[in-house]
């Protein structure tokens, strides 16, 4: 696998700033209700500058729901770089699952599962940053088994792991319950399965 150069102080600074921005973002959303919320306001949590601010967002919902900056690159290259006798989808699964588990040892991705329960109406504005992954996958099971992007087998592995992803974030319960990796493997062990399913008994 290939590795990345370390990161230099002032990356690791702009990278502070941003989670600092976003988290910020989140918080006054959940507080307040989007439509209360001004970029003033998130720069004044975070403590910095509006100047500040668009130099890494155009817009208060950039800052809730964008991804970090390479994180679809970086994603496509692990599941690329998975061992190779692992099929497209068990790549995929472990890679979502580790990429899920560096997420919620910080707060963003709490914060953000939270504020799309409380406010179902935000979920559509996430669309663009789910797009960016979606698409990151496909690329990288393009490149695992030689197929074009357009395949039918590509497509379908990409969309399917993609849902199983979106629906364990969903359905997990932050404090309560399994964590979030657990309910991932919950998922990709139904996709495995088949989606079988029997009816309780009674």
């Amino acid at each position: 696998m290939t590795s990345s150069p370390p990161e230099g102080l002032r990356e690791r600074k702009k990278r502070a700033t941003r989670r600092a921005l976003q988290a910020s973002a989140v918080t006054l959303f959940r507080r307040h209700g989007p439509d209360a919320v001004t970029v003033e306001d998130i720069c004044a949590e975070a403590g910095v500058s509006p100047r500040t601010f668009f130099n890494y967002f155009s817009t208060k919902e950039e800052a809730v729901f964008s991804l970090e900056e390479g994180i679809p690159s970086l994603i496509q290259q692990r599941i690329t770089d998975r061992p190779a006798h692992e099929t497209p989808l068990e790549a995929i699964h472990a890679v979502l699952a580790e990429r899920l588990g560096e997420l919620t040892t910080g707060g963003l991705l709490l914060g953000r599962a939270a504020l799309l329960r409380e406010r179902p109406e935000l979920l559509p504005r996430i669309t663009q940053t789910h797009r960016a992954v979606e698409d990151a996958v496909i690329a990288a099971v393009a490149a695992r088994t030689g197929l074009p992007e357009s395949d039918l087998y590509v497509r379908t592995t990409a969309a399917v792991a993609f849902a199983a992803q979106q629906a364990a974030v969903t359905c997990w319960q932050p404090g309560s319950g399994d964590d979030a990796v657990t309910v991932l493997n919950r998922t990709f062990d139904l996709v495995r399965s088949g989606l079988s399913w029997e009816p309780p008994t009674r």
